[in-house]
């Protein structure tokens, strides 16, 4: 023994002895009280309470939990010694027996007359003794009946002093989680007790996205060789990771099976209960050396003063008592003493509140006989003061909710050598974390010892021990021998295995982070896919790798990986030339609205070009035809940019820069699309649409074996008018005869098959399309293969990198056809695009803003011409007496263009239709000279004004 350990053994020894006789002593005083207690001094007499106690005797629980109430009972009266009630124990050993703990139960409430119960220990134990209890209104409280059978069937006077069994369900469930295993098989005794936790497990493990794939029920007197029996089954699952469920012996017996037949190495994840998790420090060194490695939970009590206090105590006392020397760590106590202290000090505390409130009936009134039980009068009122108590005891916060201890914070320990080390803890609140009040899980696995003293985190799956080797099925393909090949080897008597779809397999196997063994299976499913999934349905193969297309109805007895090849069935059809598209092909390059937008812009353009020089430029004058050729051959001759500087107004010049930009943009973008539609291959596909071939009864064909002919028919076509096609020979002949000719006006077949004839066989053929929606290509495993979500994560980064291409290359050259949509509407060249009015509205917009703004400058000036009038002379007499007349004021002539010339509509204003006016009585003579006269304007200084009098000429202008 180390001298540490001996140092503590004889501290306790040595101090706590002379305690145990005082105990020892005070039991024997209370058990033997039979009415009032008093003492030799006078003291006031205490009131005898009755209160039964069902355990195990014969275990080790039973007896340390029979110690932990003879304490608590001295502790409290201790504290409390002006309590008037004492409470009386009477012990009643179960003997592990169902019918012996109910007997128990009877004996107490008809002959001992006990105004309650704690125990029995077990939960089966618990059940039929709970009807009775329920019957005689006397409570029974359990510290250790931790499977909640009683509660669930609304047994009222049944109280679990400890945790329920389903409460730890999400704490296992989030530790699964954390390492990614997605299947698990549960362990359990064959009893209520192992039974209780299955709904619970199941539901949490689903709530993570994990399932219980077994559950493997022992019963707890099974023979070893029935135990071995049912682990050799085990062992020939995937599935690594197991919970174990059962009482601390059971489990004890079924680890040492489990290690005998060697699943207590590397690779196997044992996870137990909190039963087991609780006594794994008080288990003996035989059994815990069994357990190496695994991983338990159980509730977590904090190390204060008090316990260490109680520890202390404890264990001096256990050994005094039952003699234990040999193996100190079984003297130590667990949750479940903890917990009957509580229950003893609980109880108690009850029954001397119960007392005050409304007393004890005698015992004569609590039975009547074996075939008629009277309920207990204070069993409602002492029921009711125990659901009420809430106080700090040993295993912390002792108060009931729903009939049972709140949801604890559970300790996550690992088995080590002869201890548990903890690893973490696990609270509703903050879920699994590293520390107490922490988020933080991080670098837990570090910390934790797996069976066979590894340190590397198992992956939660194997190969059964019957199949190392992973027998893998492949099809054999008469033709698309892309995406499997299987040819003869002479060399070794045996099949080659090639192909796009087994390239994919193994680089996908490649990239898994440990060693997968396998062996290509070649199998000849008639042409029938789902014969070869029926294989691995029915475990023939392991798995199939080929081109297995995914399919609801096939999900339903395997699993798929993820795709690795696109999805759809589409639809191949010849292709033809359009030569009626051909002939208008120079319109296609801009749309319609875009082309109207053009021409309306055109003449818009022209119309604000003439207003704004029609008044004064001779080259948009004359006839009303001439103007308006001069006009638009003007402003079509932008669009070639080869248009005369025939304009003269700035106004004019704005307008026509601003449109030979739009234009020259136009120009271009139409250039190059022009380009690209006449260097483009013109073909259409003969059919664009599947109802075309039905209204026209053409015959249509499918690849041999495929679930294609399930869509046809869903697409209603005729039986007889469905061809089967079985090579790509096959397909070429049918597609060129025709319908009218014996072969097919259409083929439907899923876009891998059709990319790679398309491959082969070139642009005389066009895929229309997709028609059907599938998944794609996937490999075929067993329903729950651990195998499938570590390939899907494989393919996806294959597909999405170089590798992916490069496979793709090697098989179908270096691009792939994908199917296009093709119906009447759509542009007749792959990925053409014409350009829209959208593309252009933000020159068309700016070209308009600037047009308007230039003709309304324009418009202005004239207006502001027209009403410009030239202002005939005022002839002033100053003596106002007959006298002489003179000219006081000049005769003004207006000039738009400001060259010194006028118009001559502006002459014709001044001189009259016959030349002459008059002016007051006088006469205004005025000739011109018309022959001067040019474009219609006459020059200022050849306007000769005479103005007349009687008197004669007064002046000449």
């Amino acid at each position: 023994m180390p001298r540490a350990r001996a140092a503590r053994t004889y501290y306790s020894a040595g101090h706590v002895l002379a305690a145990a006789g005082a105990v020892l002593a005070a039991v024997f005083l209370l058990a033997a009280g039979g009415g009032a207690v008093g003492d030799d001094d006078g003291a006031p007499a205490r009131t005898p309470v009755h209160v039964g106690v069902i355990l195990d005797l014969t275990t080790g629980l039973g007896k340390k939990s029979l110690l932990s109430l003879e304490m608590a009972l001295e502790d409290l009266y201790a504290a409390h010694p002006s309590f008037a009630t004492r409470v009386v124990l009477h012990v009643r050993d179960s003997d592990r027996d169902v019918v012996t703990a109910a007997s128990a139960a009877l004996d107490l409430i008809r002959d001992e007359k006990v105004s309650l119960i704690i125990g029995p220990q077990s939960a089966l134990q618990a059940e039929f003794v709970t009807y009775l209890a329920n019957k005689t209104k006397v409570p029974v409280i359990s510290f250790s009946a931790t499977g909640g059978a009683a509660i669930q069937y609304h047994l009222p006077y049944f109280l679990g002093a400890c945790v329920k069994d389903s409460f730890q369900a999400a704490a296992i469930a989030a530790f699964v989680e954390v390492y990614g295993w997605k299947n698990v098989v549960v362990v359990y005794e064959d009893d209520s007790y192992g039974v209780s936790i299955l709904p619970s497990i199941s539901d949490a493990l689903q709530d993570v996205e994990a399932h219980v794939i077994y559950r493997a029920a022992i019963p707890v007197s099974s023979p070893d060789y029935r135990i071995d029996e049912e682990l050799y089954k085990l062992m020939t699952m995937q599935t690594r990771v197991f919970i174990v469920h059962m009482l601390p012996g059971p489990a004890s017996h079924f680890f040492a099976r489990a290690s005998a037949v060697g699943m207590m190495i590397e690779g196997y994840v044992w996870i137990v209960t909190d039963n087991v998790g609780s006594v794994v420090d008080v288990l003996s060194q035989h059994t815990i050396e069994n357990m190496e490695g695994i991983v338990g939970f159980r509730p977590y009590v904090a190390k204060s003063a008090r316990i260490i206090d109680f520890m202390a105590r404890f264990d001096a006392l256990f050994r005094a008592k039952y003699h234990q020397a040999h193996d100190v760590r079984m003297a130590r106590p667990t949750i479940f003493q903890y917990w009957a202290y509580d229950v003893a000090w609980a109880v108690a505390t009850a029954l001397e509140k119960v007392k005050k409130d409304i007393g004890f009936q005698t015992p004569q009134d609590v039975g009547k006989n074996l075939d008629g039980l009277l309920p207990s009068p204070a069993g409602p009122e002492l029921l009711g003061s125990i659901l009420e108590a809430d106080f700090d005891g040993l295993a912390g916060r002792f108060r009931f909710v729903d009939r049972h201890m709140n949801v604890p914070i559970y300790e996550v320990v690992n088995v080590i050598g002869e201890k548990a080390r903890g690893l973490g803890f696990w609270s509703p609140g903050s879920g699994l974390s590293r520390h107490l009040n922490s988020t933080s899980i991080q670098d837990q696995a570090k910390y934790i010892i797996w069976p066979g003293d590894s340190t590397t985190v198992p992956k939660g799956w194997d190969l059964p021990v019957n199949a190392k080797v992973l027998r893998v099925g492949v099809p054999v393909r008469h033709d698309f021998k892309f995406f499997v090949q299987v040819e003869a080897n002479h060399n070794t008597n045996g099949s080659t295995v090639s192909g796009y779809s087994i390239d994919v397999f193994e680089a996908a196997v490649n990239r898994l982070p440990y060693a997968l063994h396998y062996e290509y299976i070649p199998y000849d499913c008639a042409n029938s896919y789902d014969q070869l999934i029926s294989q691995v349905y029915y475990k023939k193969f392991d798995a199939a790798v080929g081109d297995v297309t995914i399919i609801a109805n096939r999900s339903r007895y395997v699993d798929f990986t993820m795709p690795y090849t696109e999805s759809g069935v589409s639809m191949l059809v010849l292709a033809k030339n359009d030569d009626k598209t051909a002939m208008w092909i120079f319109l296609q390059p801009l749309t319609k609205d875009l082309w109207i937008a053009t021409v309306v812009f055109i003449l818009l353009t022209g119309l604000v070009v003439w207003v704004v020089e029609s008044p004064t430029n001779e080259n948009f004058r004359g006839s009303r035809w001439k103007q308006f050729s001069t006009t638009f051959y003007f402003t079509f001759s932008t669009l070639t940019f080869s248009h005369d500087q025939i304009i003269e107004k700035l106004h004019s010049k704005v307008v026509v820069v601003i449109w030979c930009f739009v234009v020259l943009v136009l120009v271009q973008s139409y250039t190059a699309s022009l380009s690209s539609l006449l260097t483009a291959q013109r073909l259409q596909p003969s059919v664009t649409d599947p109802r075309e071939l039905l209204r026209n009864g053409h015959y249509v064909g499918y690849q041999n074996g495929s679930f294609v002919h399930a869509v046809l028919r869903r697409l209603q076509f005729d039986e007889r008018k469905i061809k089967v096609l079985s090579t790509l020979e096959e397909y070429a002949k049918a597609l060129k005869a025709g319908s009218k000719h014996g072969g097919v006006s259409a083929i439907f077949d899923e876009n891998p098959y059709l990319n790679s004839f398309i491959t082969q066989y070139g642009k005389e053929f066009q895929i229309v399309g997709p028609i059907d929606r599938t998944d794609g290509f996937g490999f075929v495993f067993p329903r729950g293969s651990p195998l499938v979500p570590d390939l899907s994560r494989a393919i996806l980064n294959i597909t999405e990198g170089c590798e992916g291409f490069q496979i793709q290359k090697k098989w179908f050259g270096d691009a792939t056809p994908s199917p296009e949509y093709g119906s009447p509407g759509d542009s007749p060249i792959s990925g053409f695009t014409a350009l829209t009015l959208r593309s252009f509205s933000g020159l068309f917009i700016v070209t308009g803003c600037i047009s308007a703004l230039m003709l309304l400058l324009s418009i202005s000036r004239l207006l502001c011409a027209k009403y410009t009038r030239v202002k005939g002379p005022e002839l002033q007499n100053d003596d106002r007496d007959g006298g002489d007349v003179y000219l006081t004021e000049s005769i003004a002539l207006q000039n738009d263009r400001g060259d010194g010339c006028m118009p001559d509509q502006h002459l014709h204003e001044i001189r009259g239709d016959d030349s002459r006016n008059t002016y007051a009585g006088d006469e205004i003579v005025t000739d011109v000279e018309t022959s001067l006269m040019h474009d219609g304007y006459v020059p200022a200084d050849c306007v000769q004004i005479e103005i007349s009098t009687g008197q004669g000429v007064v002046e000449t202008l």
